[in-house]
């Protein structure tokens, strides 16, 4: 059996009385994980809906079901569109990849919060900006990146009545990069993502603050670590001095 059938279980014997808490700490689970399984697998519902009357009831004596005549209950303004449908993995699958629904199945499972998904798009964005650090790199301003962008093969034939000859020839055209165009690219992506993760950094800790209360101390203390090592003068930004060539070259 899974554990979040057991989970459920827990908490239909209970008679939905048992806390979430109490079934994470049982099971030996996170927090958020028992959160999304209550929610998604809706508990409470099926709990009331397997209640039913108690035996013997005489309540529904004579009613044929549905609603009366003349309710409007049904009656559906504008577009419809049934919610259940589109929360199926059933309609997902049809025009997703394996791959990609495999990852939302796992993601499901283990039922991260806004605040987990938020922690590992700030990781993911910093170790790409740390990474691209190596990539990027500009050795110096003699750094010079020469690719190959296309190459194309002209045939020459010549044909007379004594003679005929076949030659070709080779065509090249290349891509440079010079050391300050891609410094300067790199500056600009560098920025970007930065950006981006200020931003990303800043919707944690209103998200963090406004769930005070239901954050875990793991989630309080992931943000001001991370401060903490962006801090770190081995992160500060680069200064770059310009120098007038004259003054480079000594003259007045």
């Amino acid at each position: 059996m899974e554990i979040r059938e057991k989970a459920f279980k827990l908490f239909k014997k209970s008679n939905g009385h048992m806390t979430s808490q109490k079934i994470a700490d049982t099971l030996g689970v996170k927090l958020s994980k028992v959160k999304y399984w209550r929610s998604k697998d809706k508990w409470k519902e099926k709990i009331n809906k397997n209640r039913g009357a108690p035996k013997g009831n005489r309540n529904a004596l004579g009613n044929s079901g549905g609603a009366p005549r003349g309710n409007l209950n049904n009656f559906k303004h504008g577009m419809y569109i049934d919610n259940s449908k589109f929360s199926s993995k059933n309609f997902l699958s049809k025009y997703i990849p394996v791959a990609t629904k495999n990852i939302i199945n796992e993601i499901e499972e283990a039922g991260l919060s806004s605040l987990d998904i938020l922690w590992m798009n700030i990781t993911t964005q910093l170790a790409a900006i740390i990474r691209s650090q190596n990539i990027m790199h500009v050795i110096d301003k003699d750094d010079l990146t020469k690719e190959l962008k296309r190459s194309k093969v002209k045939s020459n034939k010549r044909k007379t009545e004594k003679t005929s000859s076949n030659s070709s020839e080779k065509e090249y055209e290349y891509e440079l990069q010079f050391a300050w165009d891609k410094q300067a690219t790199f500056l600009q992506a560098q920025s970007k993502a930065i950006k981006t993760l200020e931003s990303l950094i800043n919707s944690y800790e209103k998200l963090l603050h406004a769930n005070w209360d239901l954050a875990t101390e793991e989630q309080k203390a992931r943000i001001e670590v991370l401060k903490s090592k962006l801090d770190k003068k081995d992160l500060e930004p680069i200064t770059i001095n310009f120098v007038k060539a004259s003054e480079r070259n000594g003259n007045s």
